[in-house]
């Protein structure tokens, strides 16, 4: 027997569609839920008090006689440039294996072999985002200290030394190394440049007399000296005068160690022709200076 032929056949196909419509907006819908939809940004790590970084930085002089220098800095590239950063007194090449990013703590004292730094340095990390750059400016109060005045020193340009000098044998041994104590032993001094000769020794003293000739110049301390007279008539044991050969421009430009200062380092800071002075800082460079520092975090370690 024949079927009998449905009413509506269309009907079947209008609730076919909206099935595959309802179905197809569900995917649209999840597929914006999971992939269309804004993701939160990735927190940036920044520094705070307490991590260790890695840090590279140029450090620059912002006062004092190397105003707008480098005195030290982690990166090669700039401790081999001296054209576009010239190089403060007090720096030191350390080699190309010398030039790393610096290992520090971020705080008051150091942790592990994570080093302790300059209040004004670790202040200016924190809050400071990775491979970002900046530059600060750290007075002495947060850097190095304030200078000790007790080691600023001020001397005439015209100097007298006696011609005789009385040593034990120890101080002579110490003060001449490898010199033999022998009466009339002649040699070059090695502070002041000029002759010595050994007067006479016993068990308990070196006499030694200076016997430099006028004009004679010498470089006890880096920088030259003229030797205007030599009397054994004014003194007992006589004197040698001598004239610093220093002018103004000569400021900056020398750095050096005094023997007789028990060998401490020194910058000469002024030289005053009008007076008839000089002046030496045996104050370390960066003690009583502005520093600036351009700091650029390379690692930040928070605590575990």
């Amino acid at each position: 027997m024949a079927e009998r032929p449905e009413k509506f056949p269309w009907l079947g196909f209008i609730v076919l569609a909206v099935i595959l419509v309802a179905s197809a907006g569900g995917g649209y819908y999840a597929i914006t839920q999971t992939v269309l939809k804004p993701k939160p940004a990735p927190s940036v790590l920044i520094v705070s008090e307490g991590d260790n970084v890695t840090v590279n930085y140029v450090g620059i002089f912002g006062s004092g006689i190397d105003k707008g220098k480098v005195f030290d800095t982690s990166l090669l590239s700039v401790a081999r440039d001296n054209a576009s950063w010239p190089k403060a007194l007090s720096f030191g090449f350390r080699g190309a294996s010398g030039y790393t990013p610096l290992k520090a703590h971020v705080g008051p004292q150091s942790f592990g072999s994570y080093t302790s730094l300059i209040t004004g340095f670790w202040t200016a990390m924190v809050g400071l985002p990775g491979n970002q750059t900046i530059t600060t400016v750290i007075p002495p109060g947060q850097g190095y200290g304030f200078a000790d005045p007790a080691k600023i020193m001020t001397f005439p340009m015209k100097q007298t030394v006696p011609m005789l000098y009385t040593y034990t044998p120890a101080q002579f041994a110490s003060t001449y190394s490898g010199i033999p104590a022998q009466p009339l032993e002649t040699f070059l001094d090695p502070h002041w440049g000029w002759n010595d000769t050994i007067l006479s020794v016993n068990s308990t003293a070196v006499v030694l007399e200076y016997t430099p000739n006028v004009g004679e110049h010498i470089s006890p301390l880096g920088w030259t000296d003229v030797v205007t007279g030599v009397s054994n008539t004014v003194s007992p044991t006589g004197l040698i005068t001598f004239v610093n050969d220093l002018v103004p421009l000569d400021v900056g430009q020398v750095q050096g160690v005094d023997w007789q200062q028990g060998g401490g380092q020194f910058y000469l800071t002024n030289v005053n022709p009008t007076a008839g002075t000089y002046t030496l800082d045996f104050n370390t460079e960066v003690t009583g200076n502005t520093l600036i520092f351009e700091i650029t975090v390379v690692d930040i370690l928070p605590p575990a």
